[in-house]
């Protein structure tokens, strides 16, 4: 079922306007802390963060964007400067808030929505809800957890008692380690952003409740119906991003079965992780840019 919010637009000279530190909108699971950056009516690309991550990991490539796109980005649910609810972290529950962010921002109806990990289930959510989605970008982020590298330290940090006890007694060198998996080999996550404790900022932001309804919560949306399975329905011109080193997703795997999606057009970023928008930002610039671009 398609779902259109009502048009929310914000007046004249309101706290929509780009800036620095990004602004609060209201949605129904509380504010949402949004940045907007470049040409007020150029084309809208909004860029949605994974798990544990926070609007900060789309800084390397932001600037690079904004000269061709209006750029939002946002702290999804739970993260960064986001509210952080009792409950409602599944996929759906992010889109809804992403949607009635993009109603209020009045970004027009031609959105490319980029989504990096669990953001890409955001990001499909909010196309299954949204006509205003054109484009995609699943940037890794396996179909389903048949091809997750599941860790042994995240098999505790989801027990209800132990992991909330795990969580807020970590210190900063173990949260650090936790993040190493979220990046190739050898690749410096302190040198990745403009404080290089970003890590330890977005690890800290992250309550236990959603720390864990996130992870059951794309883990039952993927279950229910693989992300592949998707993005065929959808029949969206999709564009897929992976590191050839992500050390959370069999990437030979993923990129296999999305390979078999019509209209789905893979690229595999060799030396990059998890995050290549951050290890590889002019790589993953030129990509979001050519394909974004391709039918105009």
């Amino acid at each position: 079922m398609i779902v259109r919010l009502s048009a929310l637009r914000p007046p004249p000279h309101s706290a929509t306007a780009p800036s620095r530190s990004g602004i609060h909108l209201h949605t129904d699971s509380g504010p949402v802390h949004v940045r907007v950056t470049g040409a007020e009516h150029a084309l809208t690309l909004v860029l949605l963060h994974g798990f544990g991550a926070s609007l900060h990991w789309w800084d390397a490539i932001t600037p690079l964007l904004a000269d061709r796109f209006r750029v939002v980005s946002m702290d999804l649910l739970g993260h960064g400067r986001s509210a952080k609810p009792a409950a409602g972290y599944r996929p759906s529950d992010h889109a809804r808030a992403v949607a009635q962010v993009i109603d209020q921002l009045g970004v027009g109806e031609d959105l490319t929505v980029a989504g990096h990990s669990m953001g890409a289930d955001v990001a499909i959510a909010l196309a299954e809800c949204s006509s205003l989605v054109r484009r995609l970008v699943v940037i890794s982020e396996g179909p389903d957890y048949s091809t997750f590298l599941l860790g042994s330290a995240t098999k505790l940090l989801r027990v209800p008692v132990l992991g909330h006890a795990l969580r807020l007694r970590s210190p900063a060198p173990a949260v650090r380690l936790g993040y190493a998996r979220a990046f190739a080999p050898g690749f410096s996550q302190r040198t990745a952003f403009a404080d290089p404790d970003q890590t330890l900022h977005d690890d800290r932001a992250v309550r236990f409740t959603a720390f864990r309804q996130c992870q059951l919560g794309k883990e039952a949306y993927t279950r229910s119906c693989p992300l592949d399975h998707r993005l065929r329905v959808l029949g969206l011109p999709t564009l897929v991003i992976f590191g050839a080193c992500d050390r959370l997703w069999n990437s030979d795997t993923s990129v296999r079965r999305y390979r078999a999606v019509s209209g789905t057009r893979v690229e595999v970023i060799d030396h990059a992780g998890h995050s290549p928008q951050l290890e590889a930002p002019n790589h993953v610039t030129r990509l979001i840019r050519g394909f974004a671009d391709a039918d105009r």
